[in-house]
C-alpha cells in the first residue's frame, strides 16, 4: 500500500491541481492526504474527479487558512473513523486483503497549542485496532538535526514531541531520499529547512511489513515537498517489460515537424520499395519519439535532483534562488508532460478541458489493439 502526504498550501490554483495529477500519476498512491487545502470541501468532488480517484472526504477551510482532504483510489475501500480540523482518522483496506489504521495529521503551528495536537493523538490511540500510520505535517521536528538555519527550537517543544512518540510507541520512518521537507524559501543566512512532514508507524506495522520505507518527493508548488510511504518499499519487484521501442504509428506525429521530415525523406528515396520504406520509417520514428520524451524525463530528473541538492545541501548565497527557479523550471516540465500525453489519446476530453493525466496515461499507454500503418499518402 502507498500512502501519499502533502501539505499543497492550497488547491485554488489550477497548476497545483495540474501537478496533483502528475505527482500521483508518477507514484500512484492507494491513499492521499492533503493538507492546507485553503478551500470549502464542496470543492473538492470536482478534484477527486479530475485525478480519477474514487472517493473523498474533505474538511472545511477556515476562511483562507487550513482545510484537510482525504482520497483514495479504485480497489481501496475507507471507513473513516472520526476528523477534524487537524486530523482524519479513517481504516483502509484494499482488495489484497491488506489493512491499516491511518491518520492523516497536521499539527497545531502554535507552540502554545501543540499540546492539544498531542492529546488528539491520545484519543486516536484508544481507538485503533490495527497497525497503525500517522501522516502529514507535524509542525516539529525531534531534534535540531532536523532543522538548518534559523534559531534552534526550545528543548522543551522536542521533548514533549518524543515524549508522545515513547507514549504512543510510535516509529519516526526515516526517507530513503533527502531529509528536509520544508523551507521558507528566503535568501541567504535568512534561508530555513526543516523536517516537518513524516511517517510515523506503531511497533507492530514495523514487524509486519519489514520493507517498509518512505521517500521525499520533489515538488513546484508548495513551501512542503511530498511524503511517500509504501509498505513493501524496499522488496525486490518483478521488472515490468520496457516497452520504449515498440513503434506503434501515432497520428499526432503528423503534426510533428521532426517526424514529418523523418517519413518525408525515406519516403522521397528512389532505391526502396513501399514495405522497405514502411520498415524504415518504423526503425527511424521508434526510438525518435522514445529520445523526444526520455529528453523530457531527463530534464524532470535534473531539477528534482537541483531541488533535493538545496533542500539537503548546506545554506549557501542563492540557495533559495536556486531553489525557487528549478521548482518554477520543474512546474513547467510537469505541464509539457501532462500536454504530451493528451496529444497522444484520440478523446474529446482535452476539448471539454479536462486534461486529466493518469487518464491520458492510461488510454495512451494501455490500448490492446495496435496501431499500424496500412499506407502513407
Amino acid at each position: 500500500m502507498k500512502i501519499f502526504c502533502w501539505n499543497c498550501r492550497g488547491v485554488r490554483n489550477p497548476a497545483t491541481v495540474c501537478e496533483l495529477k502528475q505527482l500521483l500519476v508518477a507514484n500512484a498512491p492507494d491513499v492521499v492526504f492533503l493538507c492546507e487545502t485553503k478551500i470549502h470541501s464542496n470543492g473538492f468532488p470536482r478534484i477527486r474527479s479530475r485525478c480519477r480517484l474514487k472517493g473523498c472526504l474533505a474538511v472545511n477551510s477556515d476562511g483562507k487558512s487550513g482545510g484537510l482532504a482525504l482520497l483514495w483510489r479504485e480497489g481501496v475501500t475507507v471507513d473513516v473513523q472520526n476528523f477534524s480540523n487537524y486530523h482524519i482518522d479513517s481504516l483502509v483496506s484494499t482488495q489484497d486483503g491488506e489493512v491499516i489504521w491511518f491518520t492523516g495529521f497536521y499539527g497545531q503551528a502554535d507552540q502554545t497549542s501543540k499540546h492539544l495536537s498531542w492529546d488528539m493523538l491520545r484519543r486516536v490511540k484508544s481507538t485503533v485496532k490495527e497497525g497503525w500510520i500517522v501522516g502529514g505535517d507535524f509542525n516539529a521536528i525531534l531534534n535540531n538535526t532536523k532543522k538548518d538555519g534559523g534559531r534552534r527550537k526550545s528543548r522543551r517543544s522536542m521533548d514533549e514531541f518524543r515524549d508522545i512518540l515513547d507514549e504512543l510507541a510510535l516509529i519516526d520512518v526515516k526517507p530513503t531520499n533527502g531529509w528536509f521537507t520544508w523551507s521558507n524559501n528566503r535568501e541567504g543566512p535568512n534561508l530555513v529547512k526543516e523536517r516537518l512532514d513524516r511517517f510515523l508507524i506503531s511497533e507492530d506495522m514495523f514487524f509486519k511489513f519489514t520493507f517498509i520505507n518512505t521517500r521525499v518527493v520533489r515538488q513546484s508548488k508548495s513551501d512542503h515537498e511530498v511524503i511517500l510511504l509504501n509498505t513493501i518499499g524496499n522488496k525486490s519487484e518483478e521488472e515490468s517489460c520496457n516497452h520504449s521501442l515498440r513503434f506503434r504509428y501515432d497520428a499526432c506525429w503528423a503534426k510533428e515537424q521532426e517526424a514529418r521530415d523523418i517519413i518525408k525523406r525515406i519516403w522521397d528515396g528512389k532505391n526502396s520499395d513501399m514495405l522497405t520504406k514502411m520498415d524504415m520509417v518504423r526503425k527511424e520514428l521508434g526510438p525518435w519519439q522514445y529520445r523526444r520524451y526520455k529528453r523530457m524525463k531527463i530534464e524532470i530528473n535534473k531539477l528534482e535532483k537541483n531541488i533535493g541538492k538545496v533542500m539537503d545541501g548546506p545554506i549557501s548565497v542563492g540557495s533559495s534562488r536556486v531553489l525557487k527557479k528549478s521548482r518554477d523550471q520543474l512546474g513547467k516540465w510537469y505541464d509539457k508532460e501532462e500536454k504530451y500525453w493528451a496529444q497522444r489519446v484520440r478523446n474529446q476530453w482535452l476539448r471539454e478541458g479536462d486534461r486529466n493525466t493518469r487518464y491520458f496515461h492510461m488510454q495512451a499507454t494501455g490500448r490492446k489493439k495496435k496501431n499500424s500503418i496500412d499506407k502513407l499518402k
